[in-house]
């Protein structure tokens, strides 16, 4: 019995820690959207390339890319931008709700 007990003590806390984690990830993102939302491009760059050091995300990839492009960057633009088709060829922007479709 105190066996099981600790073992799902262990199994909580691990998955605690797990969520905590993922969390950090996210919370990465929505930092560097924020930033590039705000036209801080520079800032955005930063928290996009943290985040996709741990989880190589189409979606931070192509903003990368388009943080890079309007600082004027168009080489490094491509790179991430390539990057993200690379993860996904079907890429968009609208496909991951980040814009919608105009009619």
């Amino acid at each position: 019995m105190k066996k099981t007990v600790l073992i799902l003590a262990l199994l909580t806390l691990l998955m605690a820690a797990a969520g905590v984690a993922a969390a950090g990830n996210d919370s990465g993102f929505m930092a560097g959207l924020k930033a590039y939302n705000t036209k801080n491009y520079s800032v955005a760059i930063k928290h996009f390339r943290e985040y996709t050091k741990t989880k190589p995300d189409p979606k931070a990839y192509y903003l990368l890319g388009y943080a890079f492009y309007m600082q004027g960057k168009l080489t490094e633009a491509d790179e991430y931008f390539h990057q993200a088709f690379l993860i996904d060829p079907q890429f968009s922007l609208e496909k991951v709700g980040l814009i919608k479709k105009i009619s």
